[in-house]
């Protein structure tokens, strides 16, 4: 069986694990201990995560997991579209919306795990005007409808959005994320047609 060495609330660890329960990948979570990863160099060479192991590989980069587990598990639902230039626009897409996401969301985070001493008052705000442009680019998607060929475009989506309203399922692994959701104060009524189209993947999240 695959064995998914995680660290729960890192945007790269929730995105293989939407993954791998998207593309129905029976797996081993190993939690991470942020203040010992002695562990995870042995096994990787490295100290950052993701890592996966299957079938005698060892990977860690969470794209590069993503791209392994669509070519090597071909018999379940796909993460890519099989066009190239599709594939090229669902990287474009990551590359604006991590751009968009990342910068509000990191001092809030990093003081709700209390990495930081001070708190940026302004972050939320950001963060929530975030979401309202990614409600935006989202449009009418749906990821489960049958015609979406690019799921992986609302995973990217879902694993940002779900710092704002994350799954009882990951505060419970994670209850720093509970702590991140109450920074960041955001109402769903906000952004409603984000929070219906993305649910699926917060369930795949908790």
């Amino acid at each position: 069986m695959l064995r998914f060495h995680e660290l729960a609330p890192s945007p790269n660890n929730l995105k293989v694990r939407a993954a791998l329960v998207f593309k129905q990948i029976p797996f081993e979570a190993t939690p991470i201990d942020p203040t010992d990863r002695s562990n995870l160099v042995e096994i990787s060479g490295q100290e950052l995560s993701p890592v996966i192991e299957d079938r005698g590989i060892v990977l860690h980069d969470s794209e590069a997991i993503l791209h392994y587990l669509d070519a090597n598990y071909p018999q379940t639902p796909k993460l890519y579209p099989p066009a190239r230039n599709e594939r090229k626009a669902c990287d474009a897409f990551k590359e604006s919306i991590d751009r968009k996401m990342a910068r509000p969301w990191f001092p809030v985070f990093f003081y709700g795990l209390g990495l930081r001493e001070e708190f940026d008052e302004r972050a939320p705000l950001r963060f929530r005007q975030a979401l309202s442009w990614l409600e935006e680019q989202l449009g009418e998607r749906d990821s489960f409808g049958g015609e979406q060929q690019a799921p992986i475009m609302d995973l990217r989506a879902a694993v940002w959005a779900c710092y704002a309203f994350p799954p009882p399922g990951l505060t419970a692994r994670s209850p720093a994320m509970k702590k991140v959701q109450q920074l960041l104060a955001a109402d769903p009524a906000q952004t409603p047609r984000l929070v219906e189209a993305l649910a699926p993947w917060f369930e795949r999240l908790g």
